[in-house]
């Protein structure tokens, strides 16, 4: 019970943030000296302290002077790191217009200067579309200007600006799930020329990119709270709702998903009145933090297997398009894939590995029935 107590807590001062509210007496008198380090930890945990901070300030909140020095600390490094992004950003755009290379700014690039001021609105990297023929054309260019090359992944490669800042340069941003790849993989039929090199994607496609990547991820073991955020920000303050994408979401399979995740976000940030249910998914979301955890992803895929030695056969072979992820080589020689499995294997216990894996078959085989069942339902009712 303070387990829910201290997330309502936090999400009435998210929602007293995002709407701007200035009388939140009634929500500053719930925030009491003994829940309210729970609530920062909570808040910190899905990196949005540096809101429990502004909020503390406008409100004159008397809290430990040492939790008071690291909200401050929190405040300030929010700010510094929007300064940071939004420099990296503006000189990568810049470079691309530069090269003529066509590009599309994703998620937290747009939706940020929607947000009551853009430092609330934090993320750990940029994120940019660009065609995969123009990919050496835009990595030539940034390098140019001091970027570093990281690693490159199935859908993105990773480069480094001069400070720090994390640039994810997608040449798709597919997500290795078939139904909604069937729609992501046209990204750009709904771009439109916005200036210079800059592209945006109709608000249909838009708002269907928000909930397939938000499904992605909660597929994977949870999204953090944000994604609400950005969902109530993109509703509210862009004008887009989920059923102008209706015929997209449901070709990939998640429209009830865009439906219940829209009816969470109004609850948490418009004040409708909550349910058990969607207090159940904001349990399963708070538990995940910002990139999820592997007991809520274990629970996900054992509640699709249904049994621990099931659930070990799958881990231990891979899907076809799993396993030309990892070994691009299965694109051309679709044939070589029970070699790869060995491969995998031999990977995983002779590459530092192994104790991850005999970790996660302990926790999968240990994970409680009432766990499994309630991960069941959360996923059968969003029709996932």
């Amino acid at each position: 019970m303070y387990e829910n107590e201290v997330q309502h807590r936090l999400i009435e001062i998210l929602y007293a943030a995002v709407n701007e509210l200035e009388s939140t007496e009634s929500i500053k008198q719930k925030i009491t000296p003994d829940i309210f380090p729970a609530v920062y930890r909570l808040a910190k945990k899905h990196d949005l302290a540096h809101i429990v901070s502004n909020f503390v300030y406008r409100n004159k909140i008397e809290i430990d002077s040492v939790l008071q020095g690291r909200l401050q600390q929190e405040e300030i490094m929010s700010v510094y790191r929007h300064e940071q992004m939004k420099y990296a950003f503006e000189e990568i755009c810049g470079v691309f217009d530069e090269v003529g290379v066509k590009y599309i700014p994703l998620k937290g690039s747009v939706l940020r200067s929607y947000y009551p001021y853009e430092s609330m609105r934090t993320s750990c990297d940029i994120d940019i579309l660009i065609h995969e023929e123009d990919l050496d054309t835009a990595i030539n260019g940034l390098k140019n200007k001091g970027y570093r090359y990281g690693e490159r992944n199935y859908h993105d490669v990773s480069l480094y600006a001069p400070n720090k800042i994390h640039l994810e340069l997608h040449f798709n941003i597919q997500e290795n799930i078939k139904k909604l790849d069937a729609v992501l993989k046209d990204a750009w039929k709904y771009a439109v020329l916005t200036n210079g090199s800059q592209y945006a994607f109709k608000k249909e496609f838009f708002a269907f990119h928000i909930f397939a990547h938000m499904a992605y991820h909660f597929l994977s073991g949870g999204c953090g709270i944000r994604p609400l955020l950005d969902i109530w920000v993109m509703e509210h303050k862009m004008g887009i709702n989920y059923e102008c994408a209706r015929e997209l979401l449901e070709k990939a399979g998640i429209y009830n998903f865009a439906a219940e995740i829209s009816r969470v976000s109004e609850i948490c940030f418009s004040g409708n009145p909550k349910d058990e249910f969607s207090d159940t998914i904001l349990f399963y979301i708070f538990s995940g933090g910002v990139y999820g955890t592997s007991n809520n992803k274990i629970a996900v895929k054992k509640s699709k297997s249904r049994s621990t030695l099931l659930y070990a056969l799958k881990r231990l072979f891979p899907t076809y398009n799993s396993m030309k992820v990892l070994y691009p080589i299965l694109k051309k020689t679709p044939y070589l894939l029970p070699f790869c499995w060995i491969a995998r294997w031999i990977t995983a216990l002779f590459g530092g590995k192994s104790k991850r894996v005999f970790s996660e078959m302990k926790r999968a085989q240990n994970m409680s029935d009432e766990k499994i069942k309630e991960v069941t339902e959360i996923c059968s009712r969003l029709g996932l």
